[in-house]
């Protein structure tokens, strides 16, 4: 339980997506939306692959020691937009795939390094995905022309970003960067 005053950031460790997958993306939003389908919209600054949702701490320094430490012995790889998908009823993604089995060993190095820092670790398996909206109509129609539309765009991975999550003083949900750590 947190006490009055104290301080904690909303953070997760993500991994970037070059200029070419923003636009194939953002193309599919647009895609989805002359088909008529509403919801909360993603910006395109906001594209990532979440490697791990660590919800409100105030442990940037342990985060910090850790992604150091679970970025060591791993590979560059490239992920590439692979397919449209809905997780559950209403949240729209484009699935990524591959890397050849890096990303699972970052994962598993991920994991091994924030549990020894006191985090538990994620009980969900690695789904890798970039969310383009939320709360969205229905569509399930819809989802054979979207995967017609999608641009297989691919993207190097050469390191992981610890992101904190805020709202702006518009209600926007911005992702800004507090630390990169290279392969």
């Amino acid at each position: 339980m947190r006490a009055k005053g104290d301080f904690y950031l909303r953070l997760f460790i993500a991994l970037d997506v070059n200029r070419q997958t923003r636009a194939a993306l953002s193309a599919l939003q647009q895609a989805m939306q002359r088909l008529g389908i509403e919801g909360n919209y993603v910006p395109a600054g906001n594209f990532h692959v979440t490697l791990r949702f660590l919800g409100e701490t105030d442990r940037l320094g342990e985060i910090g020691l850790a992604m150091d430490a679970f970025v060591r012995g791993i590979r560059p790889f490239q992920l590439r937009l692979e397919e449209y998908v809905t997780f559950g009823p209403s949240t729209a993604v484009v699935r990524c795939g591959g890397d050849g089995g890096e990303l699972r060993r970052l994962f598993e190095s991920a994991q091994a390094a924030l549990s020894d820092a006191g985090f538990p670790r994620e009980s969900r398996p690695l789904i890798p995905h970039i969310t383009l909206a939320r709360r969205t109509t229905p569509h399930a129609g819809q989802v054979a022309a979207l995967n017609e539309a999608l641009q297989k765009a691919a993207f190097f991975v050469d390191h992981v970003t610890l992101y904190e999550s805020v709202r702006n003083r518009y209600g926007v949900m911005e992702y800004r960067p507090l630390q990169k750590s290279a392969f």
